[in-house]
C-alpha cells in the first residue's frame, strides 16, 4: 500500500471531480421546474456523489481546496434538499387527495395549498443557488481543485476514467470508518422508535456506498457487494425518511384547524353557562380532518411496512456476512 497517492491516483481524482461538477451542471438546468419533482432529487444527489469524491481524494487535495469543495456541495445540497423534500410531501399528499372523496377533501387541499407556497419560496432561494453566474462560478472553482491534483492541464488528461487498483492509507481508513459507522448505528436503529439513528444510518449507508462507487475495484469483489447492499439500505431508509418528512405538515394543519374550530366555538358559546354539543357537530372545519387524519394513517402504515422491510434486509446482509468481508478485506488492504 502506498504511503501517499501515486500519480494514477492522482489522475482518478481530477477526472472524477470534473465529471461531478459536469454532472452537477448538467442538472441544475431543469431543477427549478417543479412539475419535474425528480430533477431536484437527481441534483440532491448528485450534490451528495461530489462530497463523497472530495472525501474519497482528501490525500491529494489542500487544506483550502478540500473545505472549498465540501463548502460548495453543501450549499447545493442544503438548497436543493429543501426543495426536494417540500416535493415528496406534495406528491404524497396529491397521491392521497386523488384517492379522496371531495367532502373529506378540504384539509389536504389547504395542506397541499401552503407546501405549494413553500416550494415557491424554496424555489427562489434555490434559483439563487443554480443562477446562471453562480453555477460558473461553482463549475470553474471545482475545476481548480481538480487542477490542483495533477501537474499536467486539463487537455493533456486521459478522457475515461480508469478504475483505482491501488489506495492511499488514508483511503481504506476512510472507507473503514464508514462501514464501522454504519454497523454501530443498526442496534438502535433496529428499534421501532429510533428515528433519528435510522436517519443517520442512512447517511452512514450513503456514505459507504459513494465511497466504495470508487474504491471497490481496489478492494475487491467483497466491496462491490457491500456497495450494492449499502445502495439497499440508503433506499428503504430514505423512503423512511420522506414518510418522517411528509406527516408533520398535516399534523400542523390538523393543529391550525383544531384552534380555529375552537375559537369560531368558544365564540358562538359566548354567554352560555356550558358548551352545547350542538356547536362542537357543527365546527366549520369538521370535513376538513378526514383527509388529513387519513393521510397521516396512509404515511405511518407505509413507513411502519417500509421498517419491516429494512430490519429484514439488515438481518439477511449480516446473515450472509456482507459486512465481515469488506471489513476482513479492508484488513488485508490496511
Amino acid at each position: 500500500m502506498s504511503a501517499s497517492p501515486d500519480s494514477h491516483f492522482r489522475l482518478a481524482a481530477s477526472q472524477v471531480l470534473e465529471e461531478r461538477a459536469t454532472q452537477i451542471t448538467v442538472l441544475s438546468k431543469g431543477v427549478l421546474d417543479v412539475t419535474n419533482p425528480s430533477a431536484a432529487d437527481d441534483l440532491w444527489l448528485a450534490s451528495r456523489r461530489l462530497r463523497a469524491a472530495l472525501e474519497v481524494f482528501r490525500p491529494c487535495l489542500g487544506r483550502s481546496e478540500y473545505r472549498e469543495g465540501k463548502a460548495e456541495a453543501r450549499r447545493i445540497s442544503k438548497a436543493v434538499g429543501e426543495r426536494r423534500d417540500i416535493d415528496v410531501a406534495v406528491a404524497a399528499y396529491e397521491s392521497v387527495r386523488g384517492e379522496t372523496a371531495p367532502e373529506g377533501a378540504e384539509g389536504l387541499d389547504r395542506v397541499i395549498s401552503t407546501l405549494r407556497q413553500d416550494q415557491a419560496k424554496a424555489n427562489r432561494a434555490l434559483g439563487q443557488v443554480v443562477h446562471g453566474r453562480r453555477l460558473q462560478a461553482f463549475r470553474v472553482r471545482i475545476e481548480e481543485i481538480a487542477d490542483s491534483t495533477v501537474e499536467t492541464d486539463a487537455a493533456g488528461r486521459a478522457e475515461e476514467y480508469r478504475p483505482l487498483a491501488v489506495l492511499p492509507g488514508e483511503v481504506t481508513s476512510l472507507v473503514a470508518k464508514r462501514l464501522a459507522r454504519l454497523r454501530e448505528g443498526a442496534p438502535e436503529s433496529l428499534e421501532p422508535d429510533g428515528i433519528e439513528a435510522q436517519q443517520r444510518m442512512r447517511v452512514s449507508a450513503e456514505r459507504l456506498r459513494y465511497s466504495l462507487e470508487l474504491t471497490g475495484d481496489a478492494l475487491g469483489t467483497q466491496a462491490h457487494t457491500a456497495r450494492r447492499a449499502a445502495r439497499g439500505l440508503q433506499e428503504i431508509l430514505g423512503q423512511m425518511r420522506d414518510s418522517d418528512v411528509s406527516m408533520p405538515p398535516a399534523r400542523r394543519m390538523i393543529g391550525e384547524l383544531e384552534a380555529e374550530d375552537v375559537s369560531v366555538i368558544s365564540d358562538r358559546a359566548r354567554g352560555s353557562r356550558d358548551l352545547d354539543p350542538v356547536l362542537v357537530q357543527a365546527a366549520p372545519n369538521r370535513n376538513a380532518y378526514r383527509g388529513l387524519e387519513l393521510a397521516v394513517v396512509h404515511l405511518a402504515a407505509r413507513r411502519e411496512m417500509l421498517f419491516e422491510r429494512f430490519k429484514r434486509l439488515w438481518l439477511e446482509q449480516s446473515r450472509q456476512g456482507v459486512w465481515v468481508a469488506l471489513e476482513t478485506s479492508l484488513k488485508v488492504e490496511s
